[in-house]
């Protein structure tokens, strides 16, 4: 049976049988793949630890016919403030679950896989609300999905205004003459210009960008909308707690609908 290293982040586990865990593993040299953790739901177990989500380990691994089985586990980082602070779970969880259902097995991104790991990192020190925007945009650029913000995702000029109209259907802003013919929603001018900044600026440095409440909410709902059309999948973290609720999505849906009319 073969055996394999695997520099992973867990990004997502769920219970298997009584005492195993099937842990979906983003790693750096592989992209991602699934694995069983057995016994790790038993208090005495030393694979415990590795099993966490969001923990960085190293992972051996045997592989297996229809589902690969961990063998050893050497955790790196537990990203323990993770779990301490509400927003920042919420936005850890976010993270994770845009990287799952973003990607495919077995097609490895190191910068991909370089940028989760940064933020993970970052969300202790910087607005986690913040972090998780930049991640949005800066993996979605990656991945080949930036949507087009300042210029016309349809003709490409260049569009100016206080308010530009966002289509997730065209991928982006929309100039009058385009924008007939999609559904979208408005969103401020400097909503836009301040993705973009979060696109251009250093990773490490974007805490001295400076957004205020109404701009959070309508990044984080706009790129909410964005994704979930783009892998027609619903972020369920996105619409929980500080992120957004269900009932802010309806809301805002009824609000755009209004201004589609």
């Amino acid at each position: 049976m073969a055996v394999y290293h695997a520099d992973a982040l867990v990004i997502r586990s769920r219970e298997f049988g009584e005492s195993d865990r099937v842990l979906t593993l983003f790693s750096r040299e592989m992209g991602k793949i699934q694995a069983v953790a057995k016994g790790v739901r038993k208090p005495k177990s030393r694979q415990r630890a590795g099993a966490q989500l969001f923990t960085y380990a190293d992972f051996l691994i045997h592989r297996g016919k229809t589902l690969d089985t961990v063998s050893q586990c050497s955790p790196r980082e537990s990203f323990s403030h993770l779990w301490y602070d509400l927003d920042r779970s919420f936005a850890a969880t976010g993270i994770a679950e845009l990287l799952d259902i973003s990607t495919l097995p077995a097609q490895p991104n190191q910068e991909l896989f370089g940028l989760t790991l940064t933020c993970l990192f970052l969300i202790e020190q910087f607005d986690p609300a913040l972090v998780l925007s930049a991640y949005t945009l800066r993996s979605m650029t990656l991945l080949g999905y930036r949507p087009r913000l300042g210029e016309c995702a349809e003709c490409g000029v260049s569009i100016s205004g206080e308010r530009l109209f966002f289509s997730s259907d065209a991928g982006g802003t929309l100039c009058g003459n385009c924008r007939q013919t999609y559904s979208g929603r408005w969103i401020r001018a400097g909503s836009v210009a301040f993705m973009r900044q979060l696109i251009k600026v250093d990773i490490t440095k974007i805490d001295r960008l400076r957004w205020n409440a109404w701009m959070q909410e309508e990044i984080l709902e706009t790129l909410r909308l964005f994704v979930e059309h783009k892998f027609e999948r619903p972020l369920k973290s996105w619409r929980m707690g500080s992120l957004g609720t269900d009932d802010a999505g309806r809301h805002n849906s009824r609000r755009e609908g209004k201004e589609n009319d």
